[in-house]
């Protein structure tokens, strides 16, 4: 009898440390500042410094790889915020040293509204070149360098990975797919109210006014004001408010360009766990250059 409570011992020890090892190494898409600090050892995490090189070169966490966010679009056909072309994401994935498997840690400047879309848009092209786990730095450097963690200005070098991207397609969409999917999808809005409903005009923009259908979400309503991420039940709820709470519903985000769409595709994807979003990577700069796309005043 006693030898079976030993064993019964032993064996729920293993099961109670196997679970905590499983917890150790899943990473959520929003890592803390200590959390990092925590595994930058460990050889499964990747830092991705997507600074400009100068602020890269003045100071940065230790083993962090700079690729500065223009790696990470491009820009075409009058439009400013485009995925690269599928080569030259895949040489970019390739060069430094990215896999599919790996945890990459996004590490950016969280000060300005275009340097928190930044990094969501870095997640997602990502996700779509088939990067399995993005995760990016809550509070971004600024909250490493206050947290009083360590700062390195060794230039960092990876070897070369031979990764095969495996593009996923379900994550972006384009215009001829959202004009046939106006009812059946959700279409979220993520501009400011006024440019949603016309009240002001964008320079990049040759029209006023919103999809048809479509809900205003805003951008800035994901981040705190200390470029922290936003609580999640506070997203939820504004998320619940707007699209609803089946996680299969068909989400198609959009902004005037494309990139600022990025921070609610990533609250709905990988925050809340909506297994169906997609951004109209064209987004309303295309739209509103062809006068055929209806739009809402």
């Amino acid at each position: 009898m006693k030898r079976h409570m030993i064993w019964f011992f032993v064996i729920a020890f293993i099961i109670t440390e196997s679970v905590a090892t499983c917890m150790d190494d899943t990473i959520g898409p929003v890592v803390s500042t200590e959390w990092l600090q925590k595994n930058l050892d460990n050889p499964s995490v990747f830092v991705l410094d997507i600074r400009k090189v100068e602020d890269y070169k003045e100071g940065h966490i230790p083993g962090a790889l700079s690729l500065t966010y223009a790696a990470w679009r491009t820009r075409e056909n009058n439009l400013g915020c485009q995925l690269p072309h599928k080569d030259e994401l895949t040489d970019t994935i390739c060069s430094s040293g990215i896999h599919a498997d790996i945890h990459v840690v996004i590490v950016g400047n969280m000060d300005t509204e275009q340097q928190l879309m930044n990094a969501t848009r870095v997640a997602w092209t990502l996700k779509y070149a088939g990067v399995k786990h993005p995760s990016i730095l809550d509070g971004g450097l600024k909250k490493w360098i206050s947290s009083k963690y360590p700062v390195s200005t060794d230039w960092v070098k990876r070897p070369k990975s031979n990764y095969k991207c495996k593009f996923n397609e379900n994550i972006v969409t384009t215009k001829r797919y959202v004009k046939s999917h106006l009812k059946e999808a959700a279409i979220v809005d993520v501009r400011s109210e006024p440019l949603y409903k016309g009240e002001i005009s964008d320079p990049a923009l040759k029209r006023k006014g919103h999809i048809p259908g479509a809900v205003n979400l805003p951008y800035f309503l994901v981040f705190k004001k200390d470029g922290t991420f936003e609580d999640t039940k506070k997203l939820k709820f504004l998320a619940t408010r707007a699209v609803g709470d089946a996680k299969d519903n068909e989400i198609i985000v959009l902004c005037c360009n494309g990139q600022f769409a990025s921070s609610w595709w990533f609250a709905l994807s990988e925050m809340l766990g909506y297994r169906d979003v997609k951004i109209y990577d064209g987004s309303m700069e295309e739209w509103c250059g062809d006068k055929d796309m209806p739009l809402e005043p």
